[in-house]
C-alpha cells in the first residue's frame, strides 16, 4: 500500500464524502442511492465496503461482496461491485490500495478464491485499472435487455 493511504471499514458517517466523490466523478448527485449502498453494506462483513483516506480526507470509496457459484463460477469469488477515487487523488495508489485491502480480508477469512468485475468496456481507464492488478477477460459476456 502507498504511505500515507488508510484503508478502513465504511462507516454511515461517510456518507456526505461518498456522494462528493461520487458527483465528481459522474456529475450527478446520488444521496438517496449511495444511502441506500450504506444500508446494505451496514449488512456485510465490514471487509466488504471499505473507503481510503489521505491527507486526513477520504479520497476513495470500494463497496464489494462474495458469492459462490454465481454466474456460473464454482468457485468463491470476490467481487469488486463500486470503486471511486476522487479525481485529484488518482495516481497515488488510493485504488489499488482499496482493492489490495479488499483481497487480503478476503483470502486471509478463506472467503474467496479469485476477484472479479464487470466493467464498461468504453472506459479505457478502469479497464486499464483492471488488467494492471492482473485481471483478464473471463468466460462471461453480459446479457441483458429492457424491461
Amino acid at each position: 500500500m502507498s504511505p500515507g493511504i488508510v484503508i478502513r471499514p465504511v462507516e454511515p458517517t461517510d456518507l456526505a464524502d461518498i456522494v462528493r466523490i461520487d458527483e465528481r466523478l459522474t456529475g450527478q448527485t446520488r444521496k438517496g442511492y449511495w444511502q441506500t449502498r450504506l444500508e446494505m453494506a451496514a449488512l456485510r462483513p465490514p471487509w466488504m465496503s471499505l473507503v481510503a483516506e489521505t491527507d486526513g480526507r477520504l479520497v476513495g470509496f470500494l463497496f464489494g461482496w462474495v458469492g459462490e457459484s454465481e454466474f456460473g463460477i464454482a468457485a468463491r469469488t470476490g467481487w469488486v461491485d463500486l470503486i471511486g477515487v476522487d479525481p485529484r487523488y488518482r495516481g497515488l495508489g488510493v485504488a489499488r490500495a482499496l482493492v489490495d485491502r479488499f483481497v487480503a480480508s478476503g483470502r486471509e477469512l478463506r472467503a474467496i478464491e479469485r476477484l472479479a468485475t464487470l466493467i464498461d468496456p468504453t472506459q479505457e481507464d478502469v479497464r486499464e485499472f483492471f488488467l494492471a492488478l492482473g485481471l483478464r477477460h473471463g468466460p462471461m459476456v453480459q446479457m441483458e435487455r429492457p424491461v
